[in-house]
């Protein structure tokens, strides 16, 4: 399939089937705003979910990711929220910039922060299996410069008006400071990224597991997420806890990790890693991530 666009292409990426109507999507990102492109279509003509604020005209995409539901199933099905993360596209070490937009067609925006180390959305614990409508966590890590410690925090979105248009911060559910005191101070060196090194925390979340991999460090910090639930079975969203499955060292610079389930309470994560003698060269890395005996 090939597709023709009138404008520049900023940034693109696959989007899993559960962003638009369980099918084969991707998100294309351009100067007017983010687009769902469905190559399976007749025609396939992308269609534009969120317009480009004056905030976002100037700067470099580095990261994308959509979440939550609109409560709908088979094709109707859509994601509420896209997270990105982005910077300016002319200084190297920048600030990284995290914003949330909704996907509704308002377009709504919400700045997260303008300094973060890093940033993901979690899908809430649930007891209903069943479609539903609902609005991602996020999770980040930021820097906490008068202890020059990383926290990782996970909160949740509200809509602050009765007509459900406008994203704001809920409150804070959990958070955890990633604990670097028995690790080596040095780094890793990266190699030649034609996108940069930002983010310098990646974050993935999968089945309430929440694992942070600080990239310089080759270190990853794998949590379990839960969430306090009221009498009636829906979540309080007051309160949760992020509990310490395990912390591992991958002794390399982590180019990129992507987080897939394994069963009820497993998750894998695999990760591209530098090689450390050759910076042109990788190799691929599976850390299993398990609740049985919390080990990573």
């Amino acid at each position: 399939v090939e597709l023709q666009m009138k404008t520049k292409l900023n940034f693109w990426r696959y989007l899993p089937p559960e962003a638009h109507g369980g099918e084969l999507a991707f998100v294309l990102i351009t100067p007017i705003g983010g687009f769902h492109w469905k190559p399976l279509e007749n025609p396939p003509r992308p269609r534009q979910v969120w317009k480009r604020s004056a905030e976002l005209e100037s700067k470099k995409v580095i990261t994308y990711e959509e979440g939550g539901s609109n409560g709908q199933s088979g094709a109707d099905a859509r994601s509420t929220v896209a997270l990105l993360l982005v910077s300016s596209p002319v200084s190297s070490d920048a600030n990284v910039e995290a914003y949330c937009i909704s996907v509704d067609g308002e377009s709504s925006r919400l700045l997260l922060s303008d300094d973060i180390q890093g940033a993901a959305l979690c899908r809430p614990p649930t007891l209903d299996a069943q479609p539903a409508y609902f609005l991602p966590f996020v999770v980040t890590v930021q820097s906490n410069y008068e202890t020059s410690q990383l926290v990782l925090t996970v909160e949740d979105l509200a809509q602050d008006n009765p007509h459900g248009k406008s994203l704001a911060r809920g409150v804070t559910l959990a958070s955890a400071i990633l604990d670097l005191t028995d690790v080596s101070t040095g780094s890793f060196e990266p190699p030649p990224m034609s996108m940069g090194l930002s983010p310098e925390v990646l974050l993935c979340c999968n089945q309430g597991f929440v694992v942070a991999v600080i990239r310089s460090r080759g270190l990853i910090f794998a949590y379990d997420l839960t969430t306090n639930f009221d009498e009636s079975g829906e979540q309080s969203m007051r309160s949760g806890n992020l509990s310490l499955v395990g912390k591992h060292q991958l002794g390399r610079y982590v180019v990129d990790a992507a987080i897939r389930p394994d069963g009820d309470n497993k998750v894998e994560l695999v990760a591209l890693l530098r090689e450390s003698n050759d910076s042109k060269d990788g190799r691929i890395a599976t850390i299993i991530v398990t609740r049985e005996d919390n080990t990573c």
